[in-house]
């Protein structure tokens, strides 16, 4: 299960830190993470297209989702700085639990190579996504600039973000410049979200495949005596709790970053669908609509996994209402003290486990609650225009 721990060392390698290293280490070379500081850099000029594009409805929805993708790739880059003990505490706990499982049968094994399986196939999809965004927002201005001086025998110097700079962008120079700042920039937002969202999507992968280990073992679990039964299902509770401890560990890490996710996520639907609905015959149709698939699939992946994580949760006290616990049982005392033990196991998997961003649950419910919400949105900025 080495596999696991490699995949998230890459991913937030991704970058140009180690994370995992001591704290003078780490910082040995920063210009490996130049794109995370460009955008930091380039933030006030963004904010400044916005102020100057107040009264201009199009041109201020354009700079709002830059300056809302600037925001939100500066706030999951500080997090992973500042959670990146948490991390790496939580991937030892999960190497360990996971080696324990995969030493008690292939089965358990399997469980957890099938859901590290999905996970790398649901991570490759969005990595995908997100670099598409990226490369189409650095090769826009360029095919438009072309476009309007095939067109018009003129073009005006366009760049990856709208941004407003002191300095004259129709001079070569200064715009070649400017152009290469703000596409390496750009990297500056696709890295931290493609990292912080594909660990989260790891994580829940890995606690869903504990769940259903407990569930498969709980199924499966006889005992010769009441003594031995009652400590296989000590077993059995103790993988469940154990899980459900990770889980608060997680969501205690990705609370804040959920919640920033899905406010910040909303505010962009409605920006980009406006944007989408009023360039939908053009060129940046193309990378607004990409831009909305990747948005779509960012809250999704959230929500997602949260879902399936609250079913795995939950579905242990079907396993347990399905398992042949009437068959190790006697009578006596001791008989009842396992039907105790089993009822207080259902009653607490009824609940199961959510993920929650602070005021709302990670879901399918708020994704479609964010869908709806951006189309009313767009809706009210149309009404504007």
């Amino acid at each position: 299960m080495d596999s696991f721990l490699q995949v998230q060392k890459s991913t937030i390698a991704l970058l140009g830190f180690d994370l995992f290293s001591e704290n003078r280490e780490m910082w040995k070379r920063p210009y490996r993470a130049m794109n995370v500081f460009s955008i930091a850099a380039i933030f006030p000029f963004i904010l400044a297209a916005v102020l100057h594009n107040w009264k201009n409805v199009l041109l201020l929805a354009d700079a709002m989702v830059a300056l809302l993708i600037t925001i939100l790739g500066l706030f999951k880059f500080s997090m992973i700085l500042y959670l990146r003990r948490d991390f790496k505490r939580l991937i030892d706990k999960f190497r360990l639990l996971m080696s324990n499982e995969a030493e008690q049968g292939e089965e358990y094994a399997e469980i957890l190579n099938a859901a590290n399986k999905q996970d790398q196939r649901m991570c490759t999809l969005f990595r995908t996504c997100f670099l598409l965004a990226w490369a189409l927002n650095s090769v826009l201005p360029l095919v438009r600039m072309g476009l309007s001086y095939w067109l018009a025998g003129h073009a005006e110097p366009e760049l990856p973000f709208p941004c407003l700079f002191p300095w004259n962008i129709h001079i070569i120079r200064n715009y070649i410049l400017s152009f290469i700042w703000s596409a390496f920039a750009s990297t500056g937002v696709v890295l931290p979200a493609v990292s912080l969202d594909t660990i989260f999507c790891s994580f829940t992968s890995n606690l869903c495949a504990f769940f259903k280990i407990a569930q498969y073992k709980v199924v499966r679990f006889k005992g010769g005596s009441l003594k031995e039964s009652q400590a296989t299902l000590n077993k059995v509770f103790a993988l469940y709790q154990t899980s459900l401890d990770m889980c608060n560990d997680l969501n205690q890490c990705y609370q804040p970053i959920i919640c920033a996710q899905f406010f910040i996520s909303s505010l962009q639907l409605c920006m980009l669908g406006y944007l989408f609905s009023i360039t939908f015959a053009q060129t940046e149709g193309v990378y607004y609509a990409s831009f909305i698939a990747t948005i779509i699939i960012q809250a999704y992946i959230y929500c997602y996994c949260g879902e399936n994580l609250k079913t795995e949760s939950a579905s242990f006290e079907w396993a347990i209402y399905d398992s042949p616990w009437h068959e190790s049982l006697g009578a006596g005392g001791a008989s009842t003290s396992i039907c105790r033990s089993l009822l207080i196991s259902m009653m607490r998997a009824h609940r199961g486990f959510r993920i929650t961003g602070y005021f709302f649950e990670a879901n399918m419910e708020a994704f479609s609650s964010i869908v709806r919400t951006a189309m009313s949105y767009i809706t009210m900025l149309r009404s504007f225009s």
